[in-house]
């Protein structure tokens, strides 16, 4: 319970983040359903569906590009904040279900809304629009990516590179340690390097791991 808890501590901003990014959401959907029952009234059903969207492309563009460039901007956003947790998550090397939910309510909520969206008359505009944003965030990831796995690292022998914790038992602090060393020993050995982790008790009940840099002899 303890660790869930500073789990949920560590990752709060991303949480204040996705809160914020949904109260954006639910504003942008409720302003633009008005606008929308208010066009959609002088659209003629009866005709061809190219017919009405260009009807609502040329009486009511500035009020789309508005509504549009606020679902680009909040949708490229909220991806770039998942996409932020997920990396952080993964280098942290965190394997908790927390994690997991988080990044399912995440995917959920931008689905509502995603659907919500889909479900009008101007929908190949919005789906164009994620389909760029989508677009955007994947490349920063592959950028990202690139730049963190291909960085060349220079090390000192015995630095520490990481300090976990607190572990409110020594078995956590192993599983943690063991868990940082089997997802990292390839990348560290590739540029000459191993890691060795060094565990330490602080008033018997907070455990703190350490991992330490070495060359390969």
């Amino acid at each position: 319970m303890k660790d869930k808890k500073n789990y949920y501590q560590k990752y709060r901003y991303y949480y204040l983040g996705e809160i914020v990014l949904l109260i954006g959401w639910i504003t942008n959907t409720l302003l633009f359903s008005r606008f929308y029952e208010e066009a959609i009234f002088y659209v003629d059903k009866k005709d061809k569906y190219i017919i009405q969207l260009l009807f609502l492309v040329n009486y009511y563009l500035d009020d789309l590009l508005k509504y549009l460039f606020v679902a680009f901007l909040l949708m490229t956003l909220n991806l770039f904040l998942i996409l932020r947790f997920y990396i952080k998550n993964r280098r942290e090397v965190t394997k908790r279900k927390e994690m997991q939910y988080s990044m399912i309510v995440f995917l959920v909520l931008i689905g509502f809304n995603i659907i919500a969206l889909l479900t009008t008359i101007v929908w190949p505009l919005f789906l164009l629009l994620f389909i760029v944003s989508m677009t955007i965030v994947y490349i920063i990831y592959v950028i990202t990516k690139y730049l963190y796995e291909e960085k060349d690292e220079r090390y000192e022998e015995n630095e520490l590179v990481k300090v976990g914790g607190p572990f409110q038992t020594k078995e956590a602090a192993e599983r943690y340690a063991n868990e940082f060393l089997a997802h990292w020993k390839n990348h560290f050995a590739k540029n000459g390097y191993i890691l060795v982790d060094n565990l330490t008790c602080h008033d018997k009940t907070k455990w703190q791991v350490e991992i330490i840099v070495q060359s390969i002899k």
